[in-house]
This record gives structure tokens, sequence and C-alpha cells, in this order.
């Protein structure tokens, strides 16, 4: 993020979804190479209009080229699958940047944007959010109800679902 900052032309607010997230937003200890990045259209337009965004990001993954590491996808958030309150329920990330501030999806819209591949990274993921949080059955349940499932995610958010259950009575 700092890579960001550095050549961010304004002040600018991004929010992260992913692996970067959970290492930021709930400690885990897992290796991530990429950050994704959650934007609507109109927010990304904003920030590349006064921030110069997409210059910052070019050059941000200029910088950490030689480390492996990138900025990747810019999602919108019709490409998640997320609760109807996901913006309000994002959680604000301590750092010491100049211009950038930054934020993770809520722990339960977080579960819910890994369910849309469920692979064995992504269910770690889910029980390291699961067990940090103490989140339940119940609240888990909510979550599911609510969520916002894009038409392409509706196969594999049934068979997650069937899953991030059995993670959490397994472990929980």
């Amino acid at each position: 993020m700092a890579a960001v900052d550095r050549h961010l032309a304004g002040p600018a607010h991004l929010r992260l979804l992913g692996g970067a997230a959970l290492h930021l937003g709930y400690g885990a200890h897992r290796v991530t190479e990429d950050a994704d990045l959650l934007m609507e259209d109109a927010e990304l337009q904003a920030l590349i209009e006064t921030a110069n965004l997409g210059v910052a990001l070019e050059l941000a993954n200029a910088d950490l080229e030689p480390e492996g590491l990138y900025l990747t996808h810019i999602w919108g958030p019709e490409h998640q699958i997320l609760t109807p309150e996901w913006r309000t329920n994002c959680r604000d990330v301590v750092g010491e940047w100049e211009r950038l501030s930054v934020s993770v999806l809520g722990p339960v819209d977080l579960i819910l944007s890994k369910m849309c591949r469920a692979d064995e990274g992504d269910l770690a993921d889910i029980d390291h959010i699961l067990t940090v949080e103490g989140i339940g059955v119940e609240t888990l349940e909510a979550g599911f109800a609510r969520a916002v499932v894009p038409e392409a995610f509706t196969e594999t958010f049934a068979r997650a679902r069937g899953q991030v259950l059995t993670v959490l009575r397994r472990g929980h």
C-alpha cells in the first residue's frame, strides 16, 4: 500500500478483498503476492480523475515487480457475492500513509466473496475468519440469506454454502 501511496496525486480510499484483506484486516499469516480491490465504477473513475489512481497503480506495480508483488484486479461489487450492506460493514485498516486510506470487507462479506471460488485455500481463509471473529451458524446463515449472488456464481455458492457450514461445525 505504501507503493501506491507514494504515487498518488491526491487523497484516495482503497477497499481490499482477498488475501491482502485477510492479512491486513484479520491478522492472517498467509502469503499473498497481490492485492485485490473492490470499487464501484463511479468511485474508480473519481479516483482516476482526482488522485491519478491509474498511473499510481502502474508505478506501484513497477516498484513491486522485483519483489514478485503486484496490485491486480479491481473488482466491481456486481462481480462478487456480497450482502447489500457490504459498504457499511467495511473496516478501516490503520497504516502510515500520506494520501491513502484503506479498508477491508467486513467478515461476513469477506467470507461471501471467498465463496465465489471456494477452493481449499479459500476455505482455509474462511476458517480463519470464523475463528478470529467468533462467527456462529446464525450469523453465517443470515449472511447467506442476504447475499446477492451474481448468476455466474449460483452453482458455486450453493456448493460452497455446504462446505463453509461443514468448516464451521467441524472447528468451532
